[in-house]
């Protein structure tokens, strides 16, 4: 018995939205991936919101599971492409410090894709990287524990740090 969430929107499957997107993310224009996909913009608006819907809903992740393994084979960036590619090229401290640095400096104001620019990486690459390192954690369980005490660390750096909303101008 097939999942009906899983069958295509308007004509495009779950791959194609994922490879898409990854196209996205990777540098390419919605034009360009309306044009490879043979679709115009308001078609792709249509599938993206109803393929995002699925995804939300979908309380058995099965959307998820699927649309990142899709994506991550197909996203390009800095560190190359695929979970194995990135994680060969970007080390397990330094995703933790991308991903403790994208929190802070978020609630501070900053961008998460600018932050990634600091490391240089694209959300390409840090989604990449954070498969590969996920998957590597999965059979490595010190990681984790490593990937704690890298965290506190980098955390207690960055709200330390003074920038941009942090109104460390301001005095009273």
């Amino acid at each position: 018995m097939s999942d009906p969430n899983l069958d295509p929107v308007e004509g495009i499957s779950l791959d194609q939205w994922a490879q898409a997107n990854a196209q996205l993310v990777s540098g390419s224009t919605t034009d360009d991936v309306c044009k490879q996909l043979g679709i115009d913009a308001p078609k792709w608006d249509r599938v993206n919101n109803e393929w995002l819907a699925r995804m939300k809903n979908d309380t058995t992740f099965t959307i998820t599971q699927k649309y990142s393994a899709a994506f991550n084979s197909s996203a390009s960036g800095n560190a190359g492409t695929g979970a194995r590619a990135a994680g060969e090229g970007i080390s397990f401290e330094k995703y933790v410090e991308a991903m403790v640095a994208q929190d802070v400096l978020g609630k501070q104001g900053r961008d998460a894709q600018d932050v990634l620019k600091d490391f240089g990486m694209t959300v390409a690459d840090y989604s990449n990287a954070g498969s590969y390192w996920s998957g590597k954690m999965m059979s490595d369980f010190s990681l984790g524990m490593k990937m704690q005490t890298l965290m506190n660390e980098f955390k207690s750096k960055y709200e330390n740090m003074s920038g941009p909303g942090s109104a460390s101008d301001i005095e009273f």
